[in-house]
């Protein structure tokens, strides 16, 4: 499987609901899988307060982008915008794949794909080409 991950530069801000509508608005994927996400909180303790206080100090996502790309030059056009849109967030790491390769890696059985597909959650879905689900789930 070819994918490619890009880091970025720090977090500009904003939840993971905005940077999916900037994917979204940026490259028009068939589907965005958030691999990972990590919190960082800061507990605070108050002595005018029964509970402690949790602030969120930052996160981190990992996605896969799946894309519905006709060729190659259509791919690497939408790993630079989205690089683009990265660069400037420590915070984001993308991988970009055309749904097709993700969907013969599934069927043909590749650990990485059917790992994807029984952890990741599906945060967007254009909803024109869908997964191969040929998972035993024996």
């Amino acid at each position: 499987m070819k994918t490619k991950s890009f880091k970025s530069g720090f977090v500009q801000g904003g939840n993971l609901s905005s940077i999916i509508n900037e994917i979204v608005h940026i490259s028009d994927p068939e589907k965005i899988l958030l691999l990972s996400a990590t919190y960082d909180y800061l507990v605070t303790e108050n002595i005018y307060m029964k509970h402690t206080v949790q602030e969120l100090k930052g996160s981190q996502y990992n996605l896969l982008i799946l894309s519905n790309d006709k060729d190659k030059k259509s791919l690497a056009k939408h790993k630079i915008l989205l690089y683009g849109l990265s660069k400037d967030r420590r915070n984001l790491q993308l991988q970009v794949m055309d749904i097709k390769e993700f969907n013969d890696d599934l069927i043909s059985g590749k650990e990485y794909a059917n790992h994807v597909l029984l952890n990741a959650m599906i945060w967007y879905d254009k909803g024109e080409v869908p997964l191969a689900f040929q998972i035993d789930r024996n």
